[in-house]
C-alpha cells in the first residue's frame, strides 16, 4: 500500500499539471482578438490603419481596397513602421 500511495500522489501531480497547460493553451488559442491592419501610405510616409478585423494567422492576407480599386496588404504596426502581414480573420 505504501509503494502504491508514492507512485499516485505523484501521477496525480503530473496530469494536473498537463491538464493545467492545455487549459492555458486553449484560452490562448480562443483568445486570439482582432488586431488592427496598416497601409504605408508612400505620400505622407506613415502607416494609416484601415481595417481593425485582421489576424496574426490564417491563409488570405488582410486587404484594403483604396478608391481606386487597387487591393493593398495591411500589416501589423510596430513603432513607427508596418512590417508584418496580417491575414483575414477566420471564421
Amino acid at each position: 500500500m505504501k509503494k502504491f500511495k508514492k507512485f499516485i500522489l505523484p501521477a496525480v501531480v503530473v496530469l494536473m499539471g498537463a491538464g493545467a497547460a492545455f487549459a492555458t493553451n486553449a484560452a490562448k488559442v480562443s483568445d486570439s482578438s482582432s488586431e488592427d491592419g496598416y497601409y504605408f501610405d508612400n505620400t505622407t510616409d506613415q502607416c494609416e490603419m484601415k481595417r481593425s478585423d485582421c489576424s496574426h494567422t490564417g491563409i488570405i492576407a488582410c486587404t484594403w481596397v483604396d478608391n481606386n480599386k487597387t487591393s493593398h496588404d495591411l500589416y501589423e504596426l510596430s513603432g513607427t513602421s508596418c512590417v508584418r502581414l496580417l491575414f483575414e480573420p477566420e471564421q
